[in-house]
């Protein structure tokens, strides 16, 4: 009887009571909409918090006491000229200059070097806005250049090499106390450089996130004594590091899963019903479907079982009355015909055999028989029946029986002889040259009333590739050679393995092209002196 199909909510005998019930159902729906707007409001909020944690205002300060600098004077008497700079001694980033006269444009400096580290690499200068300098002025200029040395863009590497880039602009001073705020993008190549370098603004395009060094100059000014006393050099800005960015990223990710929760909580009560229909549907067509499949299954077998005896009955008169013929006095050319058809008989009534037993298989209909039974006797029968067609192709045929292993078993013996001659069929089948082994071992003892055993039949044939192991197993599925597939269907080893499963065994193979294949049989059966004890008691 086919069950219900599932549902959410089962429908109620209609009633007051269940009409209640109904309506505070939908009216759960209803609120919905209020209670998703009140989840995307929160997410708002959090992520609108998250997003002004992340952005917060960073500065980066240069005092006398800092190590990340390195302090360095200069004049235009490294040009030819007659000014002079010096540094105090007592005071990091305080100099005095003496500006003569002598040269087109006198000038003189202090700079603090940035690039430091072992790697020579400046400061990064990118996520800021702002240059600040603090300072008390001394003397008759009332002018100052500001100066930062960039590392080259990767574009005109290879014609500038490692030098620095200059960057500059004029600010005003004041005798006494100043403050100078510089927007760092008022900084802009100096004419000169450019000039002696062949480029233009366009070209260049400063590598601020690495500031080689930051420099303060008075140049073209009127002779005289100046002293300048700087108490920092910072840069601010507002920017973002890597763990605020990923904030930025959870607020943007929490606020596309809210408006996904949003929507698909809004869409539930459109979904309801028809999911309702749809299950319904399904159940009534799964119900017919099954109705059906148990009916074709069963004129499927009533039809097999027919057929089993039609088929059978006439092939084993053929093929009997072939053997017959065979014993009288034929002419070569009567025994050829004669010997053909009781081949191809044979041939068919393995193909049907086969055929019937994958159907059993797939109908779930293969019911093994056990029995005490002779093994040893049963590889006798095997050897029997392979030697000879082993020997003609020249093959050294082995039979080993382990003395551990039990003579009298109880299993399946046709289902067990079926296993071992499709293995053996196939090792001969594709062996030219060499041998062909079937050894059983016995493994170990079951749960007290069955043994383990193991039969391995091993060859010295063609063997097979790597990604064709598992073809082999596959109904109809032939590999290898095709002229060595003559006179096969390709069902040996798929009805093999489904037998040894339905046994509660297993099969293996190792196969090694030109080598040969090694197929391994590990089975449980019963014991014989076990069952004699039960019969006994």
């Amino acid at each position: 009887m086919p069950q219900r199909p599932f549902r959410i909510f089962d429908r109620q005998p209609a009633g007051p009571a269940a009409s209640n019930e109904n309506d505070a159902g939908w009216l759960r729906y209803r609120n919905l909409k209020v209670e998703a707007v009140i989840f995307l409001l929160l997410l708002v909020t959090f992520a609108a918090m998250l997003g002004k944690s992340a952005l917060t205002r960073q500065t980066l300060e240069l005092s006398p006491r800092s190590t990340q600098y390195a302090g360095y004077a200069f004049a235009d008497d490294e040009n030819g000229g007659r000014s002079s700079v010096t540094p105090d001694p007592n005071r990091p980033m305080a100099w005095s200059c003496e500006i003569r006269a002598g040269v087109a444009y006198p000038y003189c400096g202090y700079g603090m070097l940035l690039n430091l580290g072992a790697k020579g690499r400046g400061l990064d200068f990118s996520r800021y806005q702002t240059l600040t300098l603090r300072l008390n002025w001394r003397g008759e200029a009332d002018r100052l250049k500001v100066l930062l040395k960039t590392a080259p863009p990767a574009a005109l590497r290879h014609r500038l090499g490692d030098q620095d880039v200059p960057l500059a602009a004029e600010v005003s001073v004041v005798p006494g106390a100043n403050t100078i705020v510089l927007p760092l993008d008022r900084l802009a190549l100096e004419p000169w450089w450019l000039s002696s370098h062949g480029v233009s603004r366009r070209d260049v395009t400063p590598e601020l996130s690495d500031v080689r060094s930051i420099a303060v100059a008075i140049s073209d000014a009127p002779p005289g004594s100046l002293a300048v006393s700087m108490d920092s050099v910072a840069v601010e800005g507002v920017q973002l590091s890597d763990e605020q960015w990923y904030l930025i990223i959870l607020g943007v990710w929490l606020l596309m899963i809210g408006a996904f929760l949003v929507h698909r909580l809004l869409g539930m009560r459109r979904d309801f019903e028809t999911r309702q229909r749809q299950q319904a549907d399904e159940a009534r067509a799964l119900s017919d479907a099954r109705i059906a499949a148990e009916t074709a299954n069963a004129a499927k077998s009533q039809f097999l079982s027919h057929m089993s005896h039609e088929l059978r009955t006439p092939l084993n008169a053929v093929i009997g009355y072939s053997y017959w013929l065979s014993r009288g006095n034929l002419d070569p050319k009567q025994r050829t015909a004669v010997d053909a058809i009781r081949s191809s008989g044979e041939h068919l009534l393995a193909v049907i055999t086969d055929i019937l037993d994958l159907a059993k298989i797939e109908a779930g209909k293969l019911d093994l028989q056990p029995v005490a039974f002779d093994l040893a006797a049963c590889l006798v029968e095997l050897d029997q029946m392979f030697r000879l067609r082993a020997e003609e192709k020249g093959l050294a045929f082995v039979v080993e029986q382990a003395p551990e292993v039990p003579g009298q078993i109880v299993a399946d013996p046709k289902r067990l002889r079926q296993v071992l001659i499709n293995l053996l069929g196939n090792a001969v089948k594709f062996t030219d040259a060499g041998s062909v082994t079937l050894r059983v071992d016995r493994l170990e003892d079951g749960a007290g009333e069955t043994a383990r055993l193991r039969f391995t039949v091993e060859d010295t044939g063609i063997g097979i590739a790597p990604d064709q192991l598992d073809a082999i197993f596959r109904p109809f599925e032939q590999v290898g050679d095709a002229s060595r597939h003559v006179g096969g269907t390709g069902l040996g080893l798929s009805i093999t393995r489904q037998i040894l499963e339905t046994m509660g065994g297993e099969i293996r193979v190792d196969s090694t092209p030109g080598q040969g294949s090694r197929f391994v049989v590990e089975a449980s059966v019963g014991r014989v002196e076990t069952a004699t004890a039960k019969l006994q008691a």
